[in-house]
């Protein structure tokens, strides 16, 4: 089906289903990108006109197929053939589903499979006990489908009753990644009062978004009419539409499911008599504040990651690519920050310019005072670029306020790298760029080995500019670089260190889509040798950003790390207890857990709270970190106020995070960090969630361990193993 930013929509006509050439041709002339059709039990099938009219280009992309189930879609075979057996013994404890049910399925998903059909709609779990037989049909077709990439949908009623039904066959499937949701929009009217609210419905809908939400369905009676007998959704409805276009836009497929039952769609309805409701999505899709998330370069940047797991950066062990270092500094957020930091920094330090001459000349110009800045981990130069700019800013402001000639100020920056490949281009820029020229030395040096004689031609550090942050915060071994340097000769006891400050957050997320992209990195060779396998592939933290993804509760804080340190800073090891409170509204403001929480959804589902929404599945554990970049120092703006109030009181932190609870918008140099749990914890409703998280150190490697466990009125629940114990599925290389 097509792909990018235009929002796919398809039509389902039942009347139409047995020939998808003629409908597609209708379709497509009125703007639908792709139709369904009634899939054919190849037995005794009828002969069809349209797989000889339709070549097997649009059999691939433009066709969804249906599962013929003689037009009764909430019962299922299974159900009733063990209803009619439910006095004998034998027969009930053999129905592990209906052999006629699974075989007339099987075979049409056969000619799905035969036509390179991308995907196929199946009917909603029974609302009994029939899900089990039902999901051992699913898990069948599940594994037959995998070599051809077939994808199954399963329908869902957006309520809470019906998610907790699809949970469940999921999981009775062991969570297959070619299994999902199509969930129907349906009528306010036909629904109880409790789960008509939009309140509620945005909670199923946030639920929903970690299930493997593929695709929505409008059936054509959920719209109203406007004063001009045209479609439109209801007021509730369009602001659960746009919330879901904004979480999962990029990759939602939307299914309007037809007749046209509006006046006037018939006559302007195009060939279809449903083009106006393809008209009225579209538009939908065209609201700014959609397009605000969807169609930025920054979304453009990222699309390629969404749910890409990647092993987090091993920097003091490997060294980074060229076009890593060059889509890093595409951030426009991190590096403005880290310009105001050593803005303030300079403002708190207050360097007095020489004003003495020598004592041999009354004619000799002052000696100028040297700033001396350290850039630890230069890369290709942005934080040192961004450094020299800080101090010409700096020099700037103090002319203007002191009438001092900048020239008595002087800068010396060390570019820090020990990537050899990257000191080539420091090295280039040192020569020929000229802010650079005669102010930055490049030392290619680990920066745990700094020699002050030998690297820094004995000058003391004044301030250490360093972007050795993960998405853990510490998980890419900055304090175990930082902390050493700031002990060193190398630096003196008022060595400012940006950043100062860096904290880890966690927070509970339910995501199958990442569960699955974890399941499948067991096949993944290690290190080009053997596939990593399930233990270690479960046992590993990745860098992902987050998309068909929820984030149940608020994130808490794990541990902090200050630099310079407060105490010993030998001892590196932390541990954290947290609790995570029950939370009716499973925390939907905070949606993938990448990006800031919205306030707007938070009062949306705040009136919902005394809903019942159901219970929960946690797949892991997403991480995410703030960091101080500088804090205590004099604002640039307030210093040029006559005002000496305003110009001596202290700045708020200048500051950086991916945390949603104050997540740096624009700034997308760090996705979250995904924890996995080898398998998912099913959290019910009003139970709490215990985390435990250790970080651990021993010779020259640093790795993390992790547990969770439900738990209600004192007793457990249900509760996951230790994961990485002793570092021995994955660790991080000083």
């Amino acid at each position: 089906m097509v792909e990018g930013g235009k929002l796919v929509v398809g039509l389902h006509l039942p009347q139409a289903t047995p020939d998808a050439s003629q409908l597609l041709q209708s379709a497509r002339k009125d703007g639908y990108d792709y139709v369904t059709t009634a899939l054919p039990c190849t037995e005794r099938a009828k002969v069809r006109a349209d797989v000889t009219a339709l070549t097997g280009r649009w059999w691939r992309t433009s066709v969804v197929g249906t599962v013929n189930t003689n037009g009764n879609t909430n019962t299922h075979p299974s159900q009733q053939h063990e209803t009619s057996n439910n006095n004998n013994a034998s027969s009930s404890s053999n129905s592990n589903s209906n052999p006629s049910f699974f075989e007339k399925v099987e075979k049409q998903i056969e000619w799905a499979i035969h036509m390179g059909i991308p995907a196929v709609i199946l009917p909603p779990p029974p609302t009994t006990g029939g899900i089990p037989d039902y999901a051992g049909v699913i898990l069948s077709l599940a594994l037959e489908a995998q070599a051809s990439n077939l994808q199954i949908w399963i329908r869902t009623r957006i309520t809470a009753q019906s998610l907790e039904n699809y949970e469940l066959l999921h999981r009775l499937c062991d969570g297959p990644p070619n299994v999902g949701m199509i969930l129907e929009i349906e009528p306010m009217s036909t629904m109880s009062s409790a789960a008509a609210t939009v309140g509620t419905q945005m909670i199923l809908i946030h639920k929903a978004i970690g299930m493997q939400l593929k695709a929505i369905t409008f059936p054509t009676k959920t719209f109203l009419t406007n004063k001009k007998g045209y479609p439109t959704l209801a007021k509730s409805h369009q602001v659960l539409f746009t919330e879901l276009l904004k979480r999962i836009g990029r990759n939602l497929r939307v299914l309007i499911e037809g007749p046209a039952v509006h006046d006037k769609v018939s006559a302007s309805g195009g060939e279809t008599k449903c083009m106006s409701y393809l008209q009225y999505i579209r538009h939908l899709r065209t609201r700014s504040e959609i397009t605000a998330v969807l169609d930025t370069e920054e979304a453009v940047l990222e699309t390629p990651y969404l749910d890409s797991l990647q092993r987090p950066l091993q920097p003091l062990k490997d060294h980074l690519e060229f076009s890593m270092y060059e889509t890093f500094e595409k951030d426009p957020v991190k590096y403005a920050k880290y310009q105001e930091a050593v803005l303030m920094a300079l403002q708190a330090m207050n360097p007095t310019p020489n004003t003495t001459t020598s004592s041999t000349s009354t004619d000799a110009a002052p000696k100028p005072k040297t700033i001396t800045i350290a850039v630890a981990g230069a890369g290709r130069g942005p934080l040192v670029m961004r450094s020299i700019q800080a101090f010409h800013q700096f020099c700037s402001q103090t002319k203007t306020q002191t009438q001092t000639p900048s020239h008595n100020l002087a800068l010396k920056v060390y570019a820090l790298e020990k990537n050899p490949s990257a000191v080539v281009y420091l090295q280039s820029m040192a020569e020929n760029n000229a802010l650079w020229k005669g102010v930055v030395t490049v030392v290619n040096t680990d920066v745990r080995k700094l020699s002050k004689h030998d690297h820094l031609d004995g000058n003391s550090i004044d301030v250490i500019v360093s972007e050795l942050l993960g998405s853990f915060g510490d998980n890419e071994l900055s304090p175990e670089c930082l902390d050493p340097l700031l002990e060193s000769e190398c630096c003196s006891s008022s060595t400012v260190s940006i950043p100062s400050q860096y904290s880890a957050f966690v927070a509970p997320v339910s995501s199958c889509r990442l569960h699955a992209e974890a399941t499948q990195q067991a096949q993944v060779p290690h290190e080009g040798a053997q596939p990593l396998g399930i233990q270690r592939a479960m046992e590993t933290s990745y860098v992902v950003r987050t998309h068909s993804a929820s984030q149940t509760h608020v994130e808490q804080l794990c541990w902090t790390f200050d630099h310079p340190a407060a105490c010993s800073s030998k001892n590196k090891e932390r541990r954290a207890t947290l609790e995570f409170s029950p939370d009716p509204t499973f925390a939907a403001q905070l949606g993938c857990g990448y990006g800031p929480a919205d306030p707007a959804i938070s009062s949306i589902v705040s009136e919902a709270q005394s809903a019942s929404t159901g219970a929960i599945t946690i797949h892991g554990l997403l991480g995410s970190f703030t960091a101080v970049l500088f804090a205590n120092g004099k604002h640039g703006a307030a210093t040029e106020s006559s005002s000496s109030s305003s110009s001596s009181s202290p700045l708020s932190p200048c500051q950086i995070s991916i945390a949603p609870h104050e997540f740096s918008e624009g700034m997308f140099s760090w996705f979250p960090i995904y924890f996995p749990f080898r398998e998912p914890l099913r959290v019910p409703a009003g139970s709490n969630v215990s985390v435990k998280m250790w970080r651990k150190t021993k010779d020259t490697r640093v790795w993390f361990e992790w547990c969770a466990t439900v738990h209600r009125d004192g007793e457990i629940i249900e509760t996951t193993p230790i994961h990485n114990p002793s570092g021995r599925s994955s660790y991080v290389s000083m």
